[in-house]
């Protein structure tokens, strides 16, 4: 039709052009505050929500360190829980030894007493008496008991207290009756330092005013050369 009429093509170009020359004819008009504040507001929303996912990494973060420090702790502790029983199963085996070892010497005490009150001669029951016996200054933890019928000429000596001895030397026992001591045999101590032992005389043993025990050569002496140990009144 604007190919076959030229007047109506003129037209339509006047038009054109008015029409793109209004923009620049429209004078400029500043928006409502709060329409300008409204948009702000919606700029700080957007703003804010693009920021959130950042934030609420941080507490999820959080979350996986104190799940691996837990997680540490727990190994920890259980390791610490196996040390203590495999410790708790030594000391056990170890006591059980202690107390299997601590039989055997009780044992072999009982069985030693046995044999020395069988080979005891006849006593009457109603006549035994039992003497406390006390270490001297230089062996002051030594203690023992002398049980004896005053009558016999042999009593049953228990001691405790008395260390083992070096190499070369022993415990000699002596009866004391005022004159030159009478050994009265040689002492033999375990090595919790006890010991048990006939003593046997010529005499009866209720003649006797004390008895001692001191350290002598290995053998013995004929009267006594070394520290006394242990020396008491009958």
């Amino acid at each position: 039709y604007l190919t076959e009429h030229p007047e109506a093509r003129q037209q339509a170009e006047e038009m054109s052009r008015a029409a793109s020359a209004l923009p620049q004819a429209a004078a400029p008009v500043e928006p409502p505050r709060r329409v300008k504040e409204a948009l702000l507001a919606r700029v700080a929303a957007d703003a804010e929500g693009r920021a959130r996912p950042s934030v609420q990494s941080q507490p999820s973060r959080r979350g996986m360190r104190f799940e691996n420090f837990f997680r540490t702790l727990s190994l920890v502790t259980a390791a610490v829980a196996i040390a203590w029983v495999i410790l708790l199963n030594i000391q056990v085996a170890r006591l059980r030894s202690e107390m299997s070892a601590l039989n055997d010497r009780l044992a072999a005490q009982s069985e030693s007493l046995d044999k020395i009150i069988t080979n005891m001669p006849q006593t009457n029951p109603s006549n035994v008496i039992t003497v406390s016996l006390k270490g001297t200054e230089v062996q002051p933890q030594a203690q023992g008991q002398l049980i004896a019928d005053p009558n016999s000429q042999s009593a049953v000596l228990v001691m405790a207290g008395l260390p083992q001895l070096q190499a070369g030397e022993t415990y000699q026992v002596w009866l004391i009756d005022g004159g030159a001591p009478v050994s009265a045999g040689l002492l033999t101590v375990n090595e919790d330092g006890q010991g048990v032992f006939i003593v046997t005389s010529r005499e009866a043993i209720g003649s006797f005013n004390s008895l001692g025990i001191s350290v002598e050569p290995e053998g013995g002496s004929s009267q006594p050369t070394g520290d006394i140990v242990v020396l008491s009144d009958l």
